[in-house]
């Protein structure tokens, strides 16, 4: 099994559990599930730092996505908290 497969069943897998459990717990805030997911990635990402560069691009591509989510909903709390 190549390695961007095992990251790929790795990923699948840290976000079923990390759903699973945020539901079974009767999380509602969709931004929970964001951030949680978004920490499982990142962690997930860090221990396979040996792919080689064009899949390291396309990471980094995902990272950005998940980064301006991130920054998105940073921004929301911070209106909000500063809204009267």
């Amino acid at each position: 099994m190549r390695i961007y497969n095992r990251l790929i069943i790795y990923l699948a897998l840290a976000f079923s559990v990390v759903n699973s459990v945020l539901a079974f717990a009767g999380q509602r805030d969709v931004q929970v599930y964001f951030i949680l997911d978004l920490m499982a990635y990142l962690i997930i990402t860090l221990l396979y730092v040996y792919l080689n560069p064009r899949a390291r691009g396309a990471l980094t591509a995902v990272n950005a996505v998940f980064f301006t989510g991130f920054g998105v909903i940073v921004v929301l709390k911070i209106i909000n908290i500063i809204k009267p």
